[in-house]
């Protein structure tokens, strides 16, 4: 009979996934986060069989690199497979082979998808309305990610869960790909707004030709730079400081 594995270890596999780059390093990359994840599937399925629970864990500690959300659906497969492995059903290699085919083209997926496009825009947004509150930004911006982060990640993962033919259906439904670049225009978009709500507030309010002429330059500069950066997806990272740096200006008394 095929272990089922229980509400409590499919929450806690669930909520672990979350630390898939909590012990990221060169050698194997996400593995240890992932072999922590799926821990307490393999409890369960190996439970009174010691040395085959050790060996299920060592599978998961070879090298494994994707976009930390969308491993989710790779996870959520692989505790499916494993239940499989536990029951006789299924070759552990095709473990490894599942998690490799996949890991490359869904990091690809998802850098384009959250790094690329969801929170560029979402920065944006949230440097907008940090001119009107710093708190009101932070919150607009946590907001905007978190509400289509969090439910990605819930229904990859039960997609997963559902065998390696329910994590493939649930990528085609998704349609990552229109979704981002309809994500790609609003940060575009956003970006501009925020340049002109800038350019606005810092304008003088007459008489200054030559500083408001300089002013709808920068304004105009800033606009083509966001546009650039959302679109080739340059160092979310850098991006975001650029961001949060201007509004802490915007907002220095």
């Amino acid at each position: 009979m095929t272990p089922v594995l229980s509400p409590k270890g499919r929450r806690n596999v669930w909520l672990r996934q979350f630390l898939l780059q909590g012990c990221w390093n060169y050698e194997g990359m996400q593995n240890v986060g992932f072999a922590y994840a799926i821990l307490p599937a393999l409890r369960e399925f190996y439970a009174g069989r010691p040395e085959e629970a050790l060996k299920a864990v060592k599978r998961h500690l070879e090298f494994f690199n994707t976009q930390p959300a969308m491993g989710a659906v790779i996870l959520g497969a692989s505790v499916r497979l494993e239940e499989r492995v536990a029951a006789g059903e299924a070759d552990p290699r095709s473990i490894g082979t599942f998690k490799v085919g996949l890991m490359g083209s869904l990091g690809a997926i998802g850098d384009a998808f959250f790094w690329g496009a969801l929170r560029p825009m979402a920065s944006a947004a949230g440097a907008i309305l940090a001119m009107l509150h710093p708190w009101l930004g932070i919150i607009a911006l946590l907001t905007l990610y978190n509400a289509t982060h969090l439910p990605i990640r819930f229904r990859a993962f039960a997609a997963g869960m559902e065998g390696q033919e329910g994590a493939v259906a649930w990528l085609k439904q998704a349609a990552l790909n229109v979704r981002t670049e309809d994500r790609k225009l609003a940060a575009a978009v956003l970006g501009g707004a925020y340049a002109g709500a800038y350019a606005g507030r810092h304008a003088p309010l007459g008489g200054d030709a030559v500083h408001t002429v300089v002013l709808f330059f920068v304004g105009a500069a800033l606009v083509r730079l966001f546009t650039g950066l959302f679109r080739k997806a340059v160092s979310p990272s850098e991006i975001l400081s650029f961001l949060f740096l201007l509004g802490a200006l915007i907002l220095w008394d």
